[in-house]
């Protein structure tokens, strides 16, 4: 057999359509956030270092006269010493706190890198695609993984000429990657936590709407499952219906629904009065009311005197002129009481809200004046009507039934005591 499929929730599916959305949507912007800073502190890195190697070849070119040679390993200029104990990188370092290196031909002659024990790393060669680009072909280079003495770099080499254009060596400034990655990760921690916080609000944001609207939804159909199954008396609360949007509508669609639901299968069709099915929930949150809050009703059985013989000498058409007639005599009598039933042919049920006995029966007193004095008038004739009533006072201690029957047993007593009357007393 095949497996049923289990059902989803909707709250969980729109939880999941909300989280994955507003996660996804937070690493793309801290991946795009970090990216573009990374970028941003590497162009301005190597703005940084373009502008300081030109200075910096621009002050070699201007510290003597003649070209770059060497001689027992001493840079010299115009045959003078150059650079004497690495005073012109080692002014850079300390202003700027970028190393400077000066080299000749490949080789590192004036410079602020320093070998695991301390000392200068004089004599050391540049890469050789470096020296290609900028010895050779003489065009500047710049690397943001330059690897120096097993340390990484971000590094910008600059030809160094003599007097007559001749290429003799590079002039390199460069700044460990090291300390700049410590500021990018520094950085990329505070834009984490801002994308997070502004993730976790966007979150809770969506997640609240989410949830409203499924208790929104939820409450709409609990509200037509009741509806379909014909309880009346039910309604939707006020926030949902004061909603504008397309959840508002439907909770206001749903009431109209119950109403024609209601009219369906809770009225006669005949009479336009609650029918039993519908009647019965009527009395039932009576019964509840007056269990919780001692708020106390009354009931009583009406029939109509001599009904078959109204249809036999009449007719049938006859009579359901009588039960409509009537049907709006009571609807009339009960407005701002209580409510009332055709509880099955020509039986009626009436409930009298937060009235005694006593108080019933004088409200059926009037009510039996006014039946005594109705004419109905069918093809010419008028047709007398009667009513016999049974009536009785709710107690905690009772259900519907006993209810219903203790009314229903006065009712027959009346009957078999000459009709027209009402009973309040009895089994």
């Amino acid at each position: 057999m095949r497996r049923a499929k289990q059902k989803k929730s909707l709250k969980t599916q729109l939880k999941r359509m909300v989280v994955g959305p507003v996660l996804c949507v937070g690493l793309v912007v801290l991946f795009i956030s970090v990216s573009a800073l990374y970028k941003s502190m590497t162009d301005e890195t190597r703005d940084g270092l373009l502008n300081l190697s030109h200075q910096l070849k621009e002050y070699c070119n201007i510290m003597g006269e003649g070209e770059y040679s060497l001689e027992d390993g001493v840079l010299l200029k115009g045959g003078v010493p150059f650079g004497k104990d690495n005073k012109i990188v080692d002014q850079v370092h300390e202003i700027s706190g970028i190393d400077a290196t000066i080299f000749f031909e490949g080789k590192r002659r004036l410079t602020t890198i320093r070998n695991e024990d301390g000392s200068r790393a004089v004599g050391t060669e540049a890469a050789k695609k470096v020296q290609k680009k900028v010895l050779i072909e003489g065009e500047d280079y710049f690397s943001s993984h330059v690897l120096v003495n097993g340390e990484s770099y971000y590094g910008y080499y600059t030809p160094l000429q003599n007097p007559d254009g001749e290429i003799v060596g590079m002039v390199f400034v460069g700044k460990a990657r090291s300390t700049l990655m410590k500021t990018l990760f520094s950085l990329s921690i505070t834009i984490c936590l801002v994308v997070l916080l502004v993730s976790a609000i966007m979150l809770k944001k969506s997640l609240h709407y989410a949830g409203s609207v499924t208790a929104a939804l939820n409450q709409t159909k609990e509200f037509l499952e009741r509806a379909a199954r014909g309880e009346i008396g039910e309604t939707l609360n006020d926030e949902l219906l004061a909603r504008e949007d397309e959840l508002g509508e439907m909770g206001r669609f749903a009431l109209i629904l119950q109403e024609e639901v209601t009219e369906m299968v809770g009225t006669d069709s005949l009479t336009g009065l609650y029918n039993r099915r519908s009647f019965n929930e009527v009395l039932a949150n009576a019964l509840e009311e007056c269990r919780k809050h001692d708020r106390i009703f009354t009931v009583a059985i009406g029939d109509i005197d001599g009904f078959k013989k109204i249809n036999d000498t009449f007719g049938h058409m006859a009579g359901d002129q009588v039960l409509r007639e009537l049907a709006w005599l009571f609807k009339s009598h009960m407005e701002k009481k209580g409510f009332v039933a055709r509880w099955g042919g020509e039986e009626f049920l009436f409930l009298y809200e937060n009235v005694d006995k006593d108080g019933a029966i004088r409200y059926l007193d009037e009510l039996m004046q006014s039946i005594r004095a109705q004419r109905i008038h069918y093809h010419g004739q008028v047709i007398p009507v009667r009513m016999t009533l049974g009536v009785t006072e709710c107690r905690k201690v009772d259900n519907l039934d006993d209810i219903v029957s203790r009314a229903d047993r006065r009712l027959y007593c009346g009957k078999s005591e000459g009709k027209d009357r009402i009973i309040c007393k009895g089994a």
